[in-house]
């Protein structure tokens, strides 16, 4: 058979694979769809049904993996990076059960689809207020001005953070995020110094606060964590994992949805005018654009046995990528898969994770998703892409824009 499989079909950090990687998703998921990748030393295993088997077997494909990310550092710095090592192995997407269980329940008592519901007042507010603020300015920043602000100011106020203490812990995620994303053998000195110094301060941020609820408990996802006799309640590292968790996850989705969304949707005018036109649609189409341009485009595993997969021989010990963003372009599941369509259905995405590490916190990013489209939409006519040439975050596993610039006519219907 003939391939037409290049070595820049492995290099995903490409300016042409950052701009469009489902073109290469195409190839290798077509011509060798359990791909070893050895710019990156890890298989990707990219066909839809492949990549739910791998995020539903546990015993198989292992999430705990820290010592794989850090394995490339000197035994010095390993050492040294210990506590940033420490709280990632209690994070929520790092863990198998039985600790899985342990540190999720709580967070998903505290993030149900019903109280997702319930802030959608609130999340419609906040949103209605970025916008008004930008109504009067012909161009702003979609990432900047109001898919960065959103999930920073809900996330803050869903855990529990004071208000004059938001931009603070927002810098802290960020350097934590820097941190986790340079990824495996790529991840820099410099960053896990950013990273651990971060963590720390969190930790004592949190602990803090934790004393502050326990005395005086509040209708936040802190107060839920910390709750005196409550069997499930977390402290010390867990509890800093667990708010790390929450802050990052709900940071970059709903960020990258927002960011992603709103330049496919100008990209697609006639989708764009679907969804003004029957703006009922839109949970519809917060779906599909997690389908078609998602957020987190691969989740890491770590093969725990020896296991032969289309063909591959995978090792115990190797690492895994499974692409969720291939899966979601995959033909064999999604007719025309390439189309956007803001009326499909049924839309078995796999943008927000899949299994016991579905995303906690989807139902509230969904949430707002739909506040943002919906009110830029409605408040924002002729709404368009500004002159400016695009570039997207160098990241493999969280897919976004640095900048949307964007421009509009002025100020619409409220």
């Amino acid at each position: 058979m003939t391939t037409t499989l290049t070595p820049e079909h492995d290099d995903l950090l490409s300016p042409a694979a950052l701009a469009d990687p489902y073109a290469v998703y195409d190839v290798l998921r077509a011509e060798d769809p359990v791909h070893w990748n050895p710019r990156l030393d890890a298989w990707m295993i990219l066909r839809h049904d492949d990549v739910l088997a791998a995020l539903t077997d546990h015993d198989t494909f292992r999430s705990d993996r820290t010592g794989a990310f850090m394995g490339h550092l000197s035994e010095e710095d390993s050492r040294r990076f210990a506590a940033f090592a420490a709280v990632r192995r209690r994070m929520i997407m790092y863990n198998d059960p039985p600790v899985h269980a342990t540190l999720r329940r709580p967070v998903q008592r505290g993030m149900t689809v019903r109280q997702a519901h319930a802030m959608r007042p609130r999340i419609e507010a906040i949103t209605a207020e970025l916008v008004e603020a930008i109504a009067d300015r012909p161009r702003f920043d979609g990432i900047r001005d109001i898919g960065f602000r959103l999930p920073v100011i809900v996330n803050s106020e869903l855990i529990g953070i004071r208000p004059g203490d938001t931009e603070l812990v927002k810098g802290w995620t960020e350097d934590f995020i820097a941190a986790i994303s340079a990824g495996g053998a790529n991840v820099s000195v410099e960053a896990l110094e950013r990273g651990q110094a971060a963590v720390l301060a969190m930790g004592e941020y949190f602990a803090a606060l934790a004393e502050e609820r326990r005395a005086e408990p509040r209708d936040d996802l802190l107060s839920g964590l910390v709750r005196r006799g409550d069997p499930a309640s977390v402290s010390g590292q867990d509890l800093t994992g667990v708010c790390v968790s929450v802050m990052f996850a709900g940071m970059e989705t709903t960020l990258n949805l927002i960011g992603n969304g709103l330049l496919a949707l100008l990209r697609h005018p006639d989708q764009l005018a679907l969804l003004r036109e029957r703006p009922e649609l839109l949970p519809d189409a917060v779906e599909e654009l997690m389908r078609y341009d998602g957020t987190l485009q691969l989740v890491g595993r770590l093969a725990a046995r020896d296991v032969t997969l289309r063909g591959s021989r995978i090792r115990a010990g190797d690492k895994v990528l499974v692409m969720l963003g291939a899966a979601n372009r995959d033909p064999e599941r999604f007719a025309d898969p390439h189309r956007l369509d803001i009326t499909r259905r049924p839309n078995p995405q796999v943008g927000f994770g899949h299994g016991i590490h579905y995303c906690p916190g989807a139902e509230v990013s969904r949430v707002q998703g739909e506040a943002a489209f919906g009110t830029v939409l409605r408040r924002l006519p002729g709404l368009r892409l500004d002159d400016a040439p695009l570039e997207w975050q160098p990241n493999m596993s969280f897919r976004g824009l640095r900048r949307l610039p964007l421009a509009h006519d002025g100020a619409g219907a409220p």
